[in-house]
């Protein structure tokens, strides 16, 4: 009888360790998936993203400032015909 329930324990841990050793390789797996990931996001497209905001940030400022000389300009020239 003690031989069966040490046999049943035995092959109850072994299971046990394999469902952690298999858990633990997923999880590292994503970890490294989520590394390569995080990097493409440093080394590409926070960059490349970057970039194009400093680019549209430009040329909504150049855009703004060409609408201040117009609105001056339209107000001098309402002003002149009065």
């Amino acid at each position: 009888m003690h031989t069966g329930a040490a046999y049943r324990q035995v092959l109850l841990a072994g299971a046990e360790y394999a469902v952690a050793r298999e858990a633990a390789r997923i999880v590292g797996a994503e970890v490294a998936h989520t590394r390569q990931r995080v990097r493409a996001l440093r080394r590409l497209w926070i960059p490349r993203l970057e970039e194009a905001l400093a680019r549209i940030n430009l040329a909504l400022e150049e855009s703004e400032h060409e609408d201040a000389v117009r609105r001056r300009w339209a107000a001098g020239r309402r002003g002149r015909r009065r």
